[in-house]
Formats: structure tokens, C-alpha cells, sequence
């Protein structure tokens, strides 16, 4: 069924009808409810690319991001879907590799006309010039919870770096001094917020910050076990530790379990992003909580922001992040 035999079966003009579907304000409330509550009853559908070509837009927004098992990831996505199709848009998904830059996926984007781009860059090797060239570009691009020195970019995140205070203030408040950091990689934006909010919470207490007790690595499990067998190769064992995620956790509590240490009664552990595994752990798992679907939410706001209006000033905007308490942090033990 087109528009006009809809219009013809209701009774209404085609130009009536097609501003219904088109959003005109103009139209009244109850016209607008019943051309609506007609097309749901005699199953009109409308024909999105028609409508697209017709008004030269895709009414899409493109997102590249990891191919990863990250359940925040996941999250993200939720949220950005949901809130895209509030207002009449789809999200396009390109996954990268892990370990790959994002340009194929960026071009394939932009060749397929995406009124907006969301990308979160991989560490330290993107093709600067490249994404220069795509941040300059006639297409909003947002660059999501990775940062890139040294280039300005509309940027969506959450707090990493108070959300890391936070979580060492809390290690310090059980009286635990000889904290280590199990960190993500250097050249990542929330992870180094991570490593800056765990130095300001020691100098806040007037606690000395010792580099040797900061690991640099990566975001999977195998980080964690890599980790744990730095912890033990120590002069001083920590008696807590601070990891870049929840992934990362796991994997050290495994470590360090597989040696005869117990969680928390010997070494109190932190991870950070909220995966929902945290919670089936024994004990379950203190972390960090990110917003991932208000995350989302967040970035397809931003998306939609520029394409309806572009801003010539830069936005950034940072959700806040969560410490929650569970089981895998107690206070330090009293030997002797």
C-alpha cells in the first residue's frame, strides 16, 4: 500500500497524510492519531529507502568498535539502539579487530552515507592523518570513550579517572598502604585516567606513589594471570591491587588462587567497568560501575545533536562511574 492509496482509503488528502509521516508540526494532534491508528489497521508500512532517497539522507549512524567479548560493549549498544530508534534512525555496526585500525571500517561507513559517526580508536594505531582528514570532514563524527592526543574531536566517556580515585580511596580507607595497579595499555585514554586517578588518591592521602607497583598490559584475562605473576615475583607483596577491568580481575583472583592466597583475607582486589560475571564470582567482585546503556544513550544523543545542528565548538562529555562494594575488598589483616 503507497501513501496515496492509504489517503484514499482514510478519506484524507495525500498531502495530509505524507506530513503525518514526514513529522510536520503543523498537523493537529488528532489527525495525526488517526492517520496512525489507519495505517496500523489496513498494515501500511512505509518504504524507508524511498523516503531516504527521497529526502537525500540514510537515516543512519555508524559505529565502529572492537570485536569484543566486553560485556560494556554490549551495554553501549543497547542503549545507543534504543535511543536511535526514538527518533526514526538505526545504528550500523562495523567491528574491528581488537588490534587492528578502524580505517576500512570508517570508509565503508562514510561510503554508505551514515549522517554521523561514532568510533572509539585503537590504541596507538590509528592513522592520524586519516582520522584528521574524518574529523574535519562534512560527516559529525564522535569519538567514543578513547581519546587521541593531540587531535580535537567531540568526545563521549564515563569518569574513569574519579571512578579509579574512588576505588583507591576505598583500599585506603580499609588501611591497606601497599596498593599495586594492574593497568591497560599506556597509550589508552581511560586506561592512563585510571593509573591518574590511583595517584591521586595515595598523594591525597600523603601516601608515596611507587612506579614500581604500576603494571602496564591489557584489558583480557590473560592480562589478569600475567599480572598475578608480577605480584608474586615482588620483593613486598601488595596487600590490594587495582585492575584496568573486570576481565583483567578475574584473571588475577584466578592467578592468585592458583598459588594459595586467599580473596580478600590476603589481597583485596578492585576491578572496574561492572560486568555482570563480577557478581557469580566467590566472593563476588568490587568494581567500578560504567553506565554502558546511559553510555549509549549518551553518544547516540551527541550523534544526533551535531547531525541536526553542527557545532563549530567541541563537545565532550564524561558520565560519572560507580564504586560498588561487594565482597572481593576487606580491611587489612593485622599479622602478629
Amino acid at each position: 500500500m503507497t501513501q496515496r492509496e492509504l489517503a484514499e482509503e482514510l478519506g484524507l488528502s495525500y498531502a495530509t497524510v505524507s506530513r503525518v509521516f514526514n513529522g510536520d508540526p503543523r498537523v493537529q494532534a488528532s489527525t495525526r492519531a488517526s492517520v496512525l491508528a489507519g495505517a496500523k489497521r489496513l498494515g501500511y508500512k512505509g518504504n524507508p529507502l524511498a523516503r531516504a532517497l527521497r529526502m537525500k539522507r540514510s537515516f543512519a549512524i555508524g559505529l565502529v568498535h572492537p570485536n569484543t567479548p566486553d560485556a560494556f560493549w554490549a551495554g553501549i549498544l543497547s542503549g545507543m539502539e534504543r535511543r536511535a530508534r526514538e527518533t526514526g534512525y538505526h545504528v550500523v555496526i562495523c567491528h574491528r579487530s581488537a588490534d587492528t585500525p578502524s580505517r576500512e571500517e570508517i570508509e565503508f561507513l562514510l561510503q554508505r552515507q551514515v549522517e554521523a559517526l561514532v568510533f572509539q580508536p585503537f590504541n596507538g594505531g590509528e592513522n592520524i592523518e586519516f582520522i584528521r582528514t574524518v574529523l574535519s570532514g562534512a560527516t559529525p563524527t564522535v569519538v567514543l570513550d578513547n581519546r587521541l592526543p593531540d587531535l580535537e574531536s567531540h568526545f563521549v566517556g564515563t569518569d574513569s579517572r574519579a571512578g579509579s580515585r574512588d576505588a583507591c580511596e576505598h583500599l585506603l580507607s580499609l588501611g591497606h598502604r601497599r596498593i599495586a595497579c594492574v593497568a591497560g595499555p599506556r597509550s589508552n585514554y581511560a586506561a592512563e585516567s585510571r593509573v591518574r586517578g590511583y595517584r591521586e588518591a595515595l598523594a591525597a592521602r600523603r601516601e608515596p606513589f611507587d612506579p614500581r607497583l604500576v603494571r602496564y598490559g591489557g584489558w583480557d584475562v590473560r592480562d589478569g594471570l600475567s599480572g598475578a605473576e608480577w605480584l608474586l615475583r615482588l620483593p613486598e607483596r601488595p596487600t590490594a591491587v587495582l585492575t584496568v577491568n573486570d576481565r583483567c580481575a578475574m584473571g588475577l583472583i584466578r592467578g592468585l588462587r592458583s598459588v594459595g592466597l586467599r580473596i580478600p583475607e590476603d589481597v583485596s582486589v578492585i576491578g572496574y567497568s561492572g560486568d555482570p560475571m563480577g557478581e557469580l564470582l566467590d566472593p563476588p567482585l568490587t568494581t567500578v560501575f560504567q553506565p554502558a546503556e546511559a553510555l549509549g544513550r549518551e553518544v547516540a544523543d551527541m550523534a544526533l545533536e551535531l547531525i541536526a545542528s553542527p557545532h563549530s565548538e567541541l563537545l565532550c562529555r564524561e558520565l560519572p562511574d560507580e564504586l560498588v562494594v561487594r565482597g572481593t575488598t576487606a580491611p587489612l589483616r593485622q599479622l602478629g
